[in-house]
């Protein structure tokens, strides 16, 4: 999927900001409602359980059913919660751009802004067979989920990078992943980005 990325703006603290925008599409993917069906099907068939154990459970009138009936309840909520969360990130896959700032991501984690001058490496690697540009950084980014700070070294630690962009579901990946390494090479480029 070589097609152009579109120019635009993204919101980050509620402030417009110029963007080279690639849109994320899963329709370079095979096979991907058997992947999205692999991620639902567990989750439904725990949610099916757990109504079970509460049919179960709805006999008992002591302390302790009292208990595992609160504690599966909020666990059925969870898959439940999770389902639905899934589903309509399906629908809306979201977006990777280019700042002048860094490389910005808004996905089913959440909006993530990883700053040029934070970037140490930049490289392609696979990972189950799946072409993603990665990324090392030598600090947590400021504007991310509050679980990035921990989630960063363990992904360093099992891929190898700290950030993955795969660019299958990449529209445009070929400009994008070109894109990157000219703005952490040079960092005249990046101020050229919204020109690009």
């Amino acid at each position: 999927m070589n097609t152009p990325p579109e120019h635009g703006t993204v919101q980050i603290d509620g402030v417009p900001r110029p963007a080279l925008i690639f849109p994320l599409t899963l329709d370079g993917m095979r096979r991907k409602r058997l992947g999205q069906a692999i991620w639902l099907v567990p989750l439904l068939a725990f949610s099916l359980v757990y109504l079970v154990l509460l049919i179960r459970i709805g006999t008992r009138t002591d302390v302790i059913g009292h208990i595992l009936r609160i504690f599966v309840l909020a666990m059925e909520g969870v898959f439940i919660a999770f389902a639905v969360w899934l589903i309509r990130r399906w629908r809306k896959p979201g977006i990777v751009a280019l700042l002048r700032e860094g490389v910005y991501s808004r996905t089913g984690i959440g909006p993530v802004l990883v700053p040029w001058e934070t970037i140490t490496k930049t490289g392609v690697h696979k990972l189950a067979g799946v072409a993603s540009l990665g990324l090392n950084t030598n600090a947590t980014p400021r504007h991310g989920p509050w679980w990035l700070g921990v989630n960063r070294p363990l992904q360093r630690r099992l891929t190898g990078w700290e950030f993955s962009y795969p660019l299958v579901v990449i529209r445009g990946a070929a400009e994008f992943e070109r894109a990157v390494q000219l703005c952490v090479a040079d960092p005249a480029e990046r101020s050229r980005i919204a020109a690009m």
